[in-house]
């Protein structure tokens, strides 16, 4: 007979697990913590939002789950090594760890402020970087399976014009990622990167545009999604536990991934071509 787990419902003799998620008082955070939650994780929501990070250990509750909201700001190391003095002494160990906070941020190279461009290289790669490396040993000696997952976005693939600060925050996550895989096969530690297309998430929120009409087209883009964050992140949790590197979504971006293997010249092209029908081109006068 299949297990109460299998069917959706965690057993009661299941061990807890405990897991970081940053970026979890919103959005895809917050959607892959509820998922968890479902199967009984404890979770420590980090996140620079306090509020948002207390509503959703409420909802971890009301899942099945427990949590606590944990105060950090990504971008500082200090902050991490903070968190991590906090949480050792507390837990018996760490499963899973999340590295999701990002920004978006979007302008022509030569007209993005270098401010801007560290404000997005800072949160979208230094969170993977630092989350990575106060926590690696940790997850290490985990007597069990441990777990890796890092936000990218399908814009580390698809390279697109006026995204070059966003474009290449993610690329590195990627990057990352893959090396990672690489580096902790040996020590039993999955590594998932999540590169979804755009979905229905609060990210514009948070972003630096200095073109209206790459606002415009991401807006638009946004609204145009068929799959949400809840999709993504079962897809994420599924890929994690079958050691599955690369969550790329929809099926349609996987698609444009594998055109992009086989001539990445021509896809370049055409994602040029589609971001100037979009809004206006990518020129400027001199």
């Amino acid at each position: 007979m299949a297990s109460l787990s299998n069917q959706g419902v965690r057993s009661p003799m299941a061990e807890k697990k405990y897991g970081i998620i940053t970026g979890g008082a919103s959005g895809l955070g917050r959607a892959l913590a509820r998922q968890l939650a479902r199967e009984g994780w404890h979770l420590a929501i980090a996140d620079i939002n306090g509020p948002g990070a207390d509503e959703t250990v409420r909802m971890l509750a009301a899942e099945g789950g427990s949590g606590q909201a944990e105060s950090l700001d990504v971008t500082k190391p200090e902050d991490w090594q903070a968190l991590s003095d906090r949480l050792r002494p507390q837990w018996p160990r760490l499963d899973l760890l999340v590295n999701n906070a990002g920004v978006a941020g979007a302008g022509l190279v030569g007209e993005f402020s270098l401010e801007d461009w560290k404000w997005v290289l800072d949160i979208n790669l230094n969170n993977v970087i630092y989350g990575t490396h106060f926590f690696i040993d940790w997850l290490k000696s985990n007597p069990g399976r441990s777990h890796i997952i890092n936000t990218a976005s399908f814009a580390a693939i698809a390279s697109a014009p006026g995204m070059a600060a966003y474009n290449v925050s993610k690329a590195a996550v990627v990057s990352l990622s893959e090396t990672l895989w690489c580096e902790l096969q040996a020590n039993d530690i999955s590594v998932t990167v999540i590169c979804p297309e755009f979905f229905a998430t609060n990210l514009l929120e948070k972003s630096r545009f200095n073109d209206p009409n790459a606002l415009k087209f991401a807006r638009k883009a946004f609204e145009k999604s068929t799959f949400t964050a809840d999709d993504v992140a079962r897809s994420a949790i599924d890929a994690m536990k079958k050691n599955k590197l690369y969550v790329i979504l929809p099926k349609a971006a996987r698609q444009r991934w594998y055109l992009k293997r086989l001539n990445p010249q021509w896809f370049l092209g055409k994602v040029t071509a589609l971001m100037a029908k979009s809004t206006g081109g990518v020129k400027r006068n001199a």
